[in-house]
């Protein structure tokens, strides 16, 4: 993990982390522009991804946020922002009593305790278009690009380049492997969840509504894929997390 900051760490943090093939850096530029407050922003770039190493576990990431955190002493964090593979450490942050946290926004998780099968699944598609992209290095990925549009498929596929298999078979892991329990009724009030009505995460999920936060109204974005809402409408979706992050 590589730390972005931006801002004046005296203002509200928000920690901001990225889906795969998406660095912090690349977070904060696509985010940054429509926040109307002044906030201290940390933008890791994660394993595999930006400056970072390699990617070899959401513990081993979480391990260095928080040691990044509790070394400068950011106990109290405004909202943490996770999306698909930034949720994976958003999570423990999530549940972590050392800090004071106000507010979570998490978008395409599977909260599942375990999705051996999808796992399997995503770490095999993954692996394939890494191997078609070492050989025919294009600039936007036309899957990307049909998911998200041109511009946003490109900086995947950029992004996606520097990750290696072994990044592929971790990360694929950390995003289908979750420490269930049920949230009390302070965690629920603190918590947007929110799912792309095309998701796979979302299939993976329904169970856990119910099971683990049944106060927790569910934001399902009509006719969009995996974050495909966040790519599509950036500046309303950031203006939605900053009034939330406020309320």
């Amino acid at each position: 993990m590589y730390i972005n900051e931006y801002g004046n760490p005296n203002n509200p943090k928000l920690i901001l982390l990225a889906p795969m093939m998406i660095s912090g850096a690349n977070l904060y530029d696509l985010m940054s522009p429509y926040l109307k407050g002044d906030y201290f922003i940390i933008a890791p770039d994660q394993g595999g991804h930006g400056k970072a190493g390699a990617y070899i576990s959401a513990d081993d990431e979480y391990r260095q946020l928080k040691s990044y955190l509790t070394d400068k002493d950011y106990k109290d964090i405004k909202l943490v922002y996770g999306a698909s593979l930034g949720v994976a450490v958003a999570w423990r942050l999530f549940w972590d009593s050392d800090f004071n946290l106000e507010r979570a926004w998490f978008d395409g998780v599977a909260l599942n305790k375990s999705s051996k099968m999808a796992e399997v699944l995503v770490c095999n598609l993954f692996r394939k278009r890494k191997k078609q992209l070492d050989k025919t290095h294009v600039e936007a990925s036309k899957s990307l690009v049909d998911w998200y549009g041109y511009d946003f498929a490109k900086m995947m596929t950029k992004n996606f380049e520097r990750i290696t298999l072994s990044d592929i078979d971790a990360i694929c892991h950390a995003c289908c492997t979750y420490d269930m329990k049920p949230l009390s009724k302070e965690h629920q009030a603190k918590l947007h969840l929110e799912y792309g009505e095309k998701d796979f995460d979302l299939k993976l999920s329904r169970k856990s509504f119910a099971k683990y936060m049944p106060d927790v109204k569910v934001v399902i974005r009509k006719g969009y894929p995996h974050c495909g809402y966040m790519a599509a409408h950036t500046r309303e979706y950031v203006e939605e997390i900053e009034d939330f992050t406020n309320r």
